[in-house]
């Protein structure tokens, strides 16, 4: 069985790492759970920065922020499974579904022409529902 700071671990990461790795013409840029990082120059806006910025969250990229509050809630559940007791299936499921919307925003981005998005963070996601909460959730 995983132990609490081992999934609290894979969860930390999972959130950290890049989720979707977007490609285009003029070169690529990391999105992140939290913001995303431009290469040319160099320079990094967050989530709500971007999100002032732009007035609302355009309906393509809706998904993110979405993926984000799952993201945070599983983080949240797994801090309180660290010092407590709790069912291992309510941080894995938000894991899971955060890398859903992770997926489709990835789908979301790719849908523009000579865009290619590439969804390294659903399988980060789920790799962390894997490694952390496998054994839990196989009944191990």
């Amino acid at each position: 069985m995983a132990s609490p700071q081992r999934r609290l671990a894979v969860v930390v990461l999972a959130g950290v790492l890049p989720w979707v790795v977007v490609t285009f013409d003029g070169g690529w840029y990391p999105v992140f759970s939290f913001g995303f990082l431009h290469l040319d120059p160099v320079s990094f806006t967050s989530l709500p920065t971007y999100v002032s910025r732009v007035g609302s969250v355009p309906p393509r990229l809706t998904a993110w922020p979405m993926a984000t509050l799952l993201y945070v809630a599983a983080l949240a559940t797994a801090l309180f499974d660290y010092v407590s007791s709790l069912d291992s299936r309510i941080p894995a499921g938000l894991l899971f579904l955060a890398g859903v919307d992770v997926g489709l925003l990835a789908l979301s981005l790719s849908r523009q022409p000579t865009i290619l998005a590439l969804p390294v963070g659903a399988l980060c996601l789920w790799a962390a529902v894997w490694v952390g909460y496998g054994d839990a959730l196989l009944g191990d």
